[in-house]
């Protein structure tokens, strides 16, 4: 399995995510694009996500929720966390940018919660697909809290299970 390396630009407010995944670069686009798919694989381990909306174009937008269904993990079984990505731009395959932002059930953003500006790269060597996933927040406190909301542990079990789904035969 590969490693999932997080580094923060010196602007303090950018994230870099890479991965390597061993799947052609078509398997890992459509888990990303394909709702069927990506609700295998979208969230921590021990929670499940339902897709309410995901209309895959410029402008469309992504709503879901990621919902807690392991007993094991204590005050955080039960819980919901609900949220909406708007999409900026789509090359098929090769790129795609969203805004991402918490939001309720009825797709209204949370106030004070913050928002990324993400852009996802996929390039392919040797059968083998490098991920990218560059997000811009809007101040170095957003950033801050989003890390300290263990973004970093759940976006890598994340990245497992998609490495999971797409290197099945």
């Amino acid at each position: 399995m590969s490693k999932t390396t997080f580094t923060v630009k010196d602007d303090q407010k950018t994230l870099v995510v890479k991965r390597t995944f061993g799947a052609p670069k078509a398997k890992v686009w459509d888990a990303y694009s394909k709702p069927e798919l990506l609700a295998q694989w979208w969230g921590p381990n021990g929670w499940e996500t339902e897709i309410k909306t995901l209309e895959f174009k410029v402008g469309g937008y992504w709503h879901y929720c990621m919902r807690c269904v392991d007993k094991a993990q204590g005050d955080y079984f039960g819980m919901e966390s609900w949220g909406k990505a708007t999409y900026t731009a789509i090359t098929p395959q090769d790129s795609m940018s969203f805004d991402d932002e918490f939001c309720n059930e009825n797709a209204e953003p949370v106030p004070g919660m913050p928002i990324s500006h993400t852009t996802l790269v996929l390039t392919e060597e040797g059968g083998r697909t490098h991920l990218v996933s560059t997000s811009a927040y809007d101040t170095p406190e957003a950033l801050k809290q989003v890390l300290e909301m263990g973004m970093e542990e759940g976006f890598t079990q994340t990245l497992d299970r998609l490495e999971e789904l797409v290197t099945q035969a």
